[in-house]
């Protein structure tokens, strides 16, 4: 489950309090404070950052917009902005507001702009998910090589060499593997565990009983929230994770990122 840091700012304490009770209903929601104005905002990220802010625009000392300026780089949330005048909707896109919620607003109108936040906030995290693979690839292709480089390929009297380096993911087919690169496939046979031991296990990952990709050919990796990866290669092809590789992967990611 989602831990969405959401902050609620509004002057009105009807105001407040009604937006509090809308997000209680979603479980992926965390209310980290209700703030009257905006230097209670302000100084309640500064005591931990959010990820979501449903921010009024008019209000004492300091308005939705003069919150917004002040935030640091490294702390903008996605802010969803709530006020009864429409003057302000150019403004707050310009601001790349996530909505502009018009009071007074109907629930199913709250739960579109809560669903249009949580889309901007996965797709976020989808890319950082990426980096940080990416980078972990990277450093242990900075490192002394010592597995498998070439793989050679016998097929109707030819022999192909296939470098390592070329082969998008592998998949499995009974006691063959398909080697997919961007111009061919190639047939080798050989069981996936026995190639495993081949290459090397920081490029090309196991994420299936049936397939193992190449990091460093990954465009895309997506959370699908079932306990699975979708994995865009630079072929535009797609792989899934098996769900039992959740921790294996999930695992992979937290050493990266404390790397």
């Amino acid at each position: 489950m989602k831990n969405i840091r959401t902050l609620v700012v509004d002057d009105e304490p009807a105001a407040r309090s009604r937006i509090v009770r809308l997000l209680s209903n979603d479980p992926e929601i965390r209310i980290v404070a209700e703030c009257r104005n905006g230097h209670e905002a302000l100084n309640a990220i500064q005591q931990e950052p959010v990820d979501l802010v449903f921010l009024d625009v008019q209000m004492p000392q300091l308005s939705g917009f003069d919150v917004v300026e002040k935030f640091a780089p490294g702390q903008m949330p996605f802010v969803v902005f709530v006020t009864a005048h429409d003057r302000y909707a150019t403004k707050a896109f310009d601001v790349r507001a996530v909505d502009y919620l018009l009071k007074p607003y109907d629930d199913d109108r709250f739960y579109t702009s809560l669903a249009r936040a949580k889309d901007f906030i996965e797709m976020r995290e989808n890319k950082r998910l990426t980096g940080r693979l990416m980078d972990l690839v990277q450093d242990h292709l900075n490192t002394r090589r010592e597995f498998t480089q070439v793989i050679v390929i016998k097929e109707k009297g030819r022999e192909f060499r296939v470098p390592v380096k070329d082969i998008l993911f592998i998949r499995a087919e009974g006691n063959y593997l398909i080697l997919q690169t961007k111009a061919r496939h190639y047939l080798l046979r050989m069981t996936m565990s026995m190639v495993e031991t081949e290459l090397d296990p920081a490029v090309f990952v196991r994420v299936h009983r049936s397939h193992m990709v190449n990091m460093a050919h990954v465009r895309n990796t997506r959370y699908s929230g079932n306990n699975e990866f979708l994995f865009t290669m630079s072929n535009g092809q797609h792989v899934l994770s098996g769900r039992s590789y959740k921790e294996h992967l999930s695992k992979l990611l937290s050493s990266s990122n404390s790397d």
